[in-house]
């Protein structure tokens, strides 16, 4: 079997390992066959789905180490008989995977303090604080808004915090009655709102304006989950009108593509208001070798029971 690693930097060489079981490996930064692929490791750059598939007529897999499929044309997929294996559902492993709820603290503390604009004056060569007067965690009142696992981590952050954790659902409810709240109640109530919520048919633009509108005025919303999840649009109003005091996104709509120049003006216009980074909730060096080498080992086990056809 030939298999390709699609973003090879620093893919581990434990799952490297593993796989060479299987076959012979690639990497998409050299030259190599792709009309022979069976089998395709992603991360998030690229977006899988017609071009690729083209362009690799041999594959069978795609094994995606992300629990969000969106970057995947899943149905395309399935309808040309590729099998997409991912972290959907592993929520015994996942448990010990910390890497996006510790960046959900990390942006919320770096918008509330003004990190981003307090370094760059540092960098500039300046040494005025005063600009930079932030808020704390300390006291206020945060709204998880979807309570699986990594809603659990951040209730756990923010509660060491010193913060009231409450939580609302948007499909099932899996939050404790202590702390359960409607999700207009919730938003009335809180001065941080922190969305942790799967992206599906169901939740694609779930927060949209009423939600918006419905925060707590002076609020401030951070998205570590999926960019559709939000009516961007209707964010960028509300920010720009004052009614909500800023926003951290490590996600937004169509990601990977590139901002178009309308947002980026819009983003330079909110300043210190709006903190954004390129989905590297998972980025870190621990989380991704652990979940690179847990799918190739799965990968491996997966070929062993099922064969390779």
């Amino acid at each position: 079997m030939d298999i390709l690693i699609n973003e090879p930097e620093d893919f581990p060489q434990s799952a490297i390992a593993l796989l060479e079981d299987l076959g012979r490996i690639y990497r998409s930064d050299l030259s190599y066959p792709k009309e022979t692929i069976a089998a395709v490791f992603v991360r998030l750059r690229e977006r899988i789905g017609e071009a690729f598939l083209a362009e690799h007529p041999s594959l069978r897999y795609v094994i995606s180490p992300t629990t969000g499929l969106n970057h995947l044309d899943i149905d395309l997929l399935e309808s040309a008989g590729v099998t997409v294996l991912s972290l959907k559902g592993k929520t015994e492993f996942l448990d010990n995977i910390h890497a996006t709820s510790e960046l959900t603290l990390a942006i919320t503390l770096g918008l509330l303090r003004n990190l981003r604009d307090a370094a760059n004056s540092v960098l500039a060569g300046e040494w005025n604080r005063k600009p930079y007067q932030g808020s704390e965690i300390f006291g206020k009142t945060v709204l998880i808004v979807g309570y699986g696992r990594l809603g659990r981590q951040a209730h756990r952050l923010f509660e060491a915090f010193g913060a009231k954790v409450i939580a609302a659902e948007v499909v099932a409810g899996k939050a404790p009655s202590a702390i359960s709240v409607s999700l207009p109640d919730g938003l009335a109530q809180a001065d941080i709102v922190s969305l942790h919520v799967n992206l599906d048919d169901n939740t694609e633009g779930f927060f949209g304006r009423s939600c918006i509108e419905a925060m707590k005025p002076g609020a401030v919303l951070i998205n570590t989950a999926r960019g559709e999840l939000i009516d961007q649009a209707a964010l960028f109003d509300k920010l720009i009108d004052g009614h909500i005091a800023g926003a951290a996104l490590d996600v937004l709509w169509n990601e990977p593509q590139p901002i178009s120049e309308d947002v980026a003006a819009v983003m330079r216009s909110l300043g210190s208001r709006l903190l954004v980074t390129p989905h590297i909730g998972g980025l870190t060096w621990e989380s991704l070798s652990a979940v690179e080498e847990y799918m190739a080992r799965g990968f491996v086990d997966h070929v062993a029971a099922n064969g390779t056809s």
